[in-house]
């Protein structure tokens, strides 16, 4: 067995425990493979159960609780963008425009990465900027330590993790529709453009879960409902090409 087989058997058996489990696995998630681009997120609050998605244009049930969950992540992707260099500039564009009455007279602006995509993301009157795009070509690994009320491995072995997942996955992708943004059709000021991690959870490629006690409630008293959670994002690409290169 090579090397990268059997630290990848080890990471497995390592991961398959009472408190972890693996929920999608992805052997190219071993640092073996590069480091990648490393970031937390965390969340804190009621983390509540999606059944199923809506279909035919039915009313998301959880559109508030996932926009909540999902602007808890924006403010922190919006401090990503300020301070990560490439993120912050990224390839600026240039666009040149001539008018057909004079063609001698040309328009140029510059724009950054984040003005840039914000318009190719619009959904109502919100502009979300999506951090992992398909176009990229990148691996979005997760790992998450998840806090709640509950003893230690009761949530996934009533197999509530799932659903619970599901509200959690969603809020870190862009909204698909109207019916996901009910009741909130103009953003906040501070929601120009709007940050999330995942053009679609579809991107993501590992996830693996820890759970704990929640030792300390996230409001006035403890809910069976109530969830702390430390997420572990991990990008690589998995394909090179110009626009990825800083994550590798």
């Amino acid at each position: 067995m090579s090397e990268k087989n059997r630290s990848g058997e080890r990471r497995r058996a390592l991961e398959q425990s009472d408190r972890i489990t693996v929920l999608k696995w992805d052997p190219y998630f071993d640092p073996m493979y590069g480091d990648g681009v490393e970031f937390r997120l965390t969340y804190e609050g009621p983390l509540l159960s999606t059944q199923k998605d809506p279909v035919n244009g039915q009313v998301d049930a959880r559109a508030e609780h996932k926009r909540d969950i999902r602007r808890a992540f924006h403010l922190q992707l919006k401090r990503l963008w300020e301070i990560n260099p490439y993120l912050k500039h990224g390839y600026p564009v240039t666009f040149d425009w001539k008018s057909t009455s004079n063609p001698k007279a040309a328009t140029s602006y510059h724009t950054t990465l984040a003005e840039w995509l914000a318009p190719l993301y619009r959904r109502n009157n919100y502009e979300f900027v999506p951090l992992v795009r398909e176009e990229l070509g990148l691996i979005c690994s997760l790992k998450i330590l998840f806090l709640r009320p509950d003893p230690p491995g009761s949530v996934i072995a009533s197999g509530d993790i799932d659903n619970r997942l599901k509200t959690l996955f969603d809020a870190l992708r862009l909204p698909k529709g109207s019916q996901e943004l009910l009741g909130y059709d103009k953003p906040d000021d501070d929601e120009k453009p709007f940050f999330c991690l995942l053009e679609d959870d579809s991107l993501i490629t590992h996830v693996s879960v820890e759970t704990d006690v929640l030792l300390q409630p996230t409001g006035g008293k403890f809910d069976q409902n109530d969830a702390r959670l430390i997420i572990s994002v991990r990008l690589r690409p998995y394909s090179s090409n110009p626009s990825n290169q800083n994550f590798g």
